[in-house]
């Protein structure tokens, strides 16, 4: 290549740098990007309830609750009582017959809870079953919970007759009952008897009595009956 075309070659490309610099120079640089824009985070919108149902709220705490009082205690009534629950010595008002209280009626009524033919205060064993005989409400089979009534007994001190409460029954033939009863007897100062063992015969309608009390003389007492629970 001679000298004047070198040269020439020379002074082109050096046109041509200088026209691609002063493009480039006549470029202006964008807006520089606003820090709000590129760090915007996209909050989502509430969820809207499903129709037809409605916004949980907060369980609030419990309140603490007052303690109900104590049952104030209570003497049994009826087959559930105990024999003591039904025993309460106590002086009588008649002071010339030398009774204390209970006597046998009010014992028989608190044990078995039969409360009716309440006919005042000379109401006594037999005037007692002749108002429930008339209701329907006796009978000669024994069964435990009733009231078995002996007869009128002027010998042994029983004018009007005497309670007895059944606690159990056992049948020993078709027609004799071996029965468990207890009772309250003034005549030995109204001292309480449980767990008396006696026989009974419906046939007869009598009773041999086999413990307690009154094991030496109770052979052969008539009964009126039995007022049934």
């Amino acid at each position: 290549m001679h000298g004047p075309e070198r040269v020439r070659i020379i002074v082109l490309a050096g046109l041509l740098a200088a026209g691609l610099l002063g493009c480039a120079g006549q470029q202006q640089a964008g807006p520089a990007p606003n820090a709000a824009e590129t760090t915007r985070i996209e909050v989502p919108k509430a969820i809207a309830p499903v129709p037809g149902t409605t916004e949980a709220k907060p369980i609030p705490p419990a309140e603490p609750q007052a303690l109900p009082p104590p049952l104030a205690a209570k003497v049994a009534k009826g087959p559930k009582a105990k024999a003591t629950d039904c025993y309460r010595l106590r002086a009588a008002g008649d002071k010339k017959a030398g009774r204390c209280e209970p006597q046998s009626l009010p014992y028989g009524r608190c044990r078995s809870g039969i409360m009716s033919c309440r006919t005042g205060k000379e109401n006594g064993p037999l005037t007692w079953f002749a108002c429930e005989q008339k209701s329907g409400n006796t009978g000669s089979e024994p069964r435990p919970g009733s009231i078995l009534v002996l007869a009128a007994n002027k010998g042994h001190g029983m004018p009007t007759g005497h309670i007895m409460y059944v606690e159990a029954v056992a049948q020993l033939t078709p027609f004799t009952y071996k029965l468990i009863i207890s009772h309250t007897n003034y005549d030995r100062k109204c001292s309480l008897e449980t767990n008396i063992e006696a026989v009974y015969d419906r046939p007869t309608m009598s009773l041999e009595i086999k413990t307690g009390a009154w094991k030496a003389w109770g052979h052969g007492l008539k009964l009126a009956g039995f007022i049934r629970d």
